[in-house]
């Protein structure tokens, strides 16, 4: 038998195993090649997916809760860089019940907020029942501002934990029994102490409220 004859009837024999390993090798090769493109691909779409949308949003966009003494107290989407005052427009404004003389002393409509931010808006009566705290300084140095552009002569503020009797008593609405009340009740921490430890009526406060200090 010749050598030739031996092959061919070797190649016949392993036939079928030799198609099936060459059909499993190109099927093996194929879905890596496809693999790697559509993965290349993916990675592309996520991208760009990323960078036109939720990133972007994430980036022009923020969420502020605004509640309190506002009108329409909810969380608001506002644009990023927005101002304060921005967000208690959207709030619809300060409701009847705020405090706008210790909003204006403590809160600065230009500061730019932030994301994810806390923004409340205490009412008069909080204020006059503590819940809210704030700097004597911050009281006295609004009190000269507002005294300085009400008063034309620039008058001395009367400061209530040292004057005395007598010019206590010149202040409008004060007389010398109330005048003595001021001097019973010092120190007094916040201008609003002289509503809470009703020493004055709400109203006499509000008319001496830019002429004294602490």
């Amino acid at each position: 038998m010749s050598k030739g004859g031996g092959l061919g009837k070797k190649i016949k024999k392993y036939f079928v195993d030799i198609v099936i390993l060459s059909v499993a090798l190109i099927v093996a090769v194929t879905s890596i090649i496809v693999y790697l493109i559509s993965g290349q691909n993916y990675k592309e779409d996520v991208s760009i997916d990323y960078k036109s949308s939720s990133y972007t949003n994430s980036l022009n966009h923020i969420f502020v809760d605004v509640s309190g003494s506002v009108n329409k107290p909810d969380l608001y989407e506002a644009s990023n860089g927005a101002r304060l005052k921005d967000l208690i427009g959207m709030a619809g404004g300060l409701s009847e019940t705020a405090d706008k003389g210790y909003f204006s002393r403590n809160f600065n409509l230009a500061r730019v907020v932030m994301d994810q931010e806390k923004i409340y808006i205490p009412s008069v009566w909080e204020i006059q029942n503590g819940y809210f705290v704030e700097s004597p300084q911050i009281i006295r140095s609004t009190a000269v501002t507002e005294a300085a552009s009400e008063n034309t002569n620039l008058q001395p503020l009367i400061n209530v934990n040292s004057a005395s009797i007598e010019e206590l008593d010149s202040l409008p609405g004060v007389g010398k029994i109330t005048a003595q009340k001021l001097i019973d009740n010092r120190p007094f921490v916040a201008l609003e102490d002289l509503i809470n430890k009703k020493v004055l009526n709400k109203s006499v406060y509000e008319n001496i409220k830019n002429l004294i200090t602490l």
